[in-house]
């Protein structure tokens, strides 16, 4: 089962962390995560991947825990990974900005 891993910077303080697996050119396994440094530290803000066996999405809070699960049912792994690529890369911003607001929110609590 071929692994590979890599990273793929959007700007200075963004990066896509990619890692999958393949069985016969397949994609077996995978996970995708939007990276960011916040307050110089690197933290996960959304992450793709096949756990349980199924593919979803996992929108973290500012804590590092999952704050939403959304399944993606309707899609094979390499569909799922593909799809996970292509929506980091176009919206990591949004996804940042999501994830600063929430934290400003803690901060005010």
């Amino acid at each position: 089962m071929p692994e590979k891993t890599y990273r793929i910077a959007l700007d200075e303080e963004n990066e896509i962390f990619v890692y999958y697996e393949t069985t016969s050119g397949v994609v077996t396994a995978f996970v995708v995560k939007l990276l960011s440094v916040i307050d110089g530290k690197e933290v996960e803000i959304l992450r793709y991947d096949s756990g349980h066996g199924i593919p979803h999405i996992d929108v973290l809070d500012v804590d590092g825990k999952t704050k939403h699960k959304i399944w993606l049912s309707h899609l094979d792994n390499a569909k799922a990974f593909t799809q996970a690529k292509k929506d980091i890369e176009q919206n990591y911003i949004i996804y940042k900005e999501r994830y600063l607001q929430w934290k400003e929110e803690k901060k005010i609590k």
